[in-house]
Parts: structure tokens; C-alpha cells; sequence
């Protein structure tokens, strides 16, 4: 699986990101890699969140059906702050709980990656971004 190490403000790869790991002059490794790029202030982003972030937009989907379409807004509000949206009747409703319930297994299953690989769960950046993955990947879908 492919890390990159990102700007945690901007979610861009860092231009001087790449790997520290040993490496013959003409070789440059871009991708991070987990016990040698350890930094406890880095932010990474990879290809387990990225893909997992392009399943939730039809997670969510199949939870709200036709009934019911999230903003953008709403959509980052779910995921980064559990907080249902207005249009449904309250966090007490079947699609506010199942909403929730996709979202704290969508979490579960990014921190699984992090702790994986980088033995911590993901960052609040590093959560952040995944989360813009997820806004991307729903506007293709759209188009």
C-alpha cells in the first residue's frame, strides 16, 4: 500500500515527502514507509483510506435512498462530527441511527488502516482529508 506524506493543512503531498529509507543515488522512494518515516507530527494519506473513502458515498446512499440527499456540508458534519442532518428527524430515527452506524464503521475501519501500518489511529488532518475523499468521490459519482 502506497503512503504519501501531506501537508496537514492543505492535504497536498509534501514535495519533500519522500521516503528516508536507504537507497542507491538514482532512486528516489515517494511513497512513506511505516518504521522508518515515523514522525510524530507527520500526517499520511494512502491507498487503504482513499479506497475505502470511494465505497462511503454508496454506503451513505443506500442508507438515505431516494428520500433524502446530503450536502456536501452535512456529509463532512456526519462524518468529522457525528452530528445527523436536519432532514432527518433526529439521531433517534432509523436513518439517523443507521447514518451514525455507517460512520463510526467507516471510522473504525480507517483507524484500522492507520493503526495497521502506523500503529496510531488516524490524525484529525489526516481524518479531515479522508473525509474530502469521500466529498471527491461523491461529486464523480454525480457526473
Amino acid at each position: 500500500m502506497g503512503w504519501y506524506r501531506i501537508d496537514p493543512d492543505t492535504g497536498e503531498p509534501l514535495k519533500e515527502g519522500h521516503s528516508k529509507l536507504s537507497r542507491p543515488p538514482d532512486l528516489v522512494l515517494l511513497n512513506a514507509v511505516p518504521g522508518v518515516d515515523d514522525d510524530a507530527a507527520a500526517c499520511y494519506l494512502g491507498d487503504g483510506p482513499w479506497d475505502m473513502a470511494s465505497t462511503m458515498p454508496a454506503e451513505v446512499e443506500a442508507v438515505t435512498g431516494d428520500a433524502l440527499t446530503l450536502s456536501d456540508e452535512q456529509l463532512r458534519e456526519l462524518l468529522l462530527r457525528r452530528i445527523v442532518p436536519p432532514g432527518v428527524a433526529g439521531s433517534q430515527s432509523e436513518i439517523g441511527a443507521r447514518l451514525l452506524q455507517v460512520a463510526d464503521a467507516f471510522w473504525r475501519d480507517i483507524d484500522s488502516c492507520y493503526e495497521d501500518d502506523w500503529e496510531r489511529p488516524a490524525r484529525p488532518a489526516e481524518k479531515r482529508w479522508v473525509c474530502e475523499y469521500v466529498i471527491e468521490g461523491r461529486t464523480k459519482r454525480r457526473t
